[in-house]
């Protein structure tokens, strides 16, 4: 552990002994959730294992829980620490739950690089209790969301988002920031991203960059490999599809056991829900449905009161937007969608509700 790193957890500051001391209590019955996950996985770092276990988000299939190993992790911190310029005693914010891979790297990367690392609750907008600027912060959409909405998104320099898909609208917001946003592709295998994309900005670009040292390529189904070899883990066959430039930079395109046969038009359905993610202010997904004679058919899933108005206003709109062929066909309202423990749409389970 980096003698500089430091943890603030509301009003109180935690370094050395005095940090040592706090992981390794016994977990107190009134401290809130997320205050005990911070210090339960400290206390899991700390021990003398050579792994941590992590559980993954659930967003591609069953969650489930995986070895990690620490030395892995710290080279992972390493290269994102050196990526965003940070040093000894910098300000980064932790607003991210530390059950789950991106509240954990968080804190490893404050070990490896002796940050000084505040930690919030991740409900609400996490920079609206900050009163000095920070230089790196890891949020979700929709806390980025939040900040934006609240003012507060130029708390930090650095920004790096991740766990959720980004609408237009928010992509459109952000550039109205002087904070440097990234958007972020990984994985808990990984041990959070491999690759980076700026979203703002004179640097913006469309391609995510591999962090130094990561390596890509396409299999024969044009999903990416990973070589993942500076982290000292088995490299990665992924179900992305992806457009590679070059193997440190590709442009992602969608999940390949996602993708919707109609008629033997080949939609992605994050490629059309970010078409039309300005369009429509609930929760929502693209999916495909049985068709006897499409094979399958995209409709669109609403989380929304049924509203025959808003569904042909959406149908239009879908037909202006989209590629031929492409827009969904239908409008199926739900009270609610189905959700991962982790907080994502889970797609699978949404779209059975239709399947029979």
């Amino acid at each position: 552990m980096h003698p500089s790193f430091s943890l603030q957890i509301e009003k109180d500051c935690y370094q050395g002994e005095a940090l040592l001391k706090r992981a390794n209590r016994a977990p107190i019955t009134n401290t809130e959730s997320w205050i005990e996950s911070v210090f339960s996985f400290l206390r899991d770092w700390l021990n003398n294992a050579e792994e941590v276990t992590a559980k993954t988000s659930g967003s591609t299939g069953q969650p489930k829980l995986i070895h990690l190993k620490k030395e892995s992790m710290l080279a992972s911190a390493k290269l994102t620490c050196d990526y965003f310029g940070l040093q000894p005693l910098d300000k980064a914010l932790l607003c991210l739950s530390a059950d789950y891979i991106a509240g954990k790297m968080m804190l490893v990367r404050a070990i490896e690089r002796g940050l000084h690392l505040i930690a919030v609750s991740p409900q609400g907008c996490p920079l609206s209790g900050i009163h000095e600027k920070v230089k790196f912060a890891a949020m979700v959409p929709l806390q980025v969301e939040r900040c934006i909405e609240e003012g507060c998104i130029d708390k930090t320099e650095q920004l790096l988002i991740g766990g959720a898909a980004l609408t237009n609208r928010l992509l459109n917001s952000v550039q109205k920031s002087t904070t440097a946003c990234y958007i972020s592709y990984g994985m808990t295998e990984t041990m959070s991203h491999v690759a980076l994309r700026r979203l703002n900005g004179s640097l913006a670009s469309l391609l995510y960059e591999g962090l130094t040292g990561i390596r890509f390529s396409l299999d024969h189904r044009g999903c990416l490999f990973i070589n993942t070899a500076p982290l000292g883990i088995e490299s990665v066959q992924t179900n992305d599809l992806c457009e590679l430039q070059d193997e440190q930079h590709f442009k992602w395109l969608g999940r390949a056991d996602f993708v919707i046969n109609s008629g033997g038009i080949k939609i992605i359905p994050e490629q059309i829900e970010l078409l039309l993610s300005n369009e429509v202010s609930y929760p929502f997904i693209i999916a495909g449905i049985p068709h006897p004679l499409l094979g399958e058919q995209a409709v669109m899933i609403i989380e929304a009161e049924s509203n025959d108005l808003l569904a042909a206003q959406l149908l239009k709109k879908a037909n202006e937007v989209c590629p031929q062929y492409h827009s969904p066909k239908q409008i199926l309202f739900v009270p609610q969608l189905t959700y991962t423990s982790s907080g994502k749409i889970d797609r699978a389970k949404t779209s059975k509700m239709f399947s029979s």
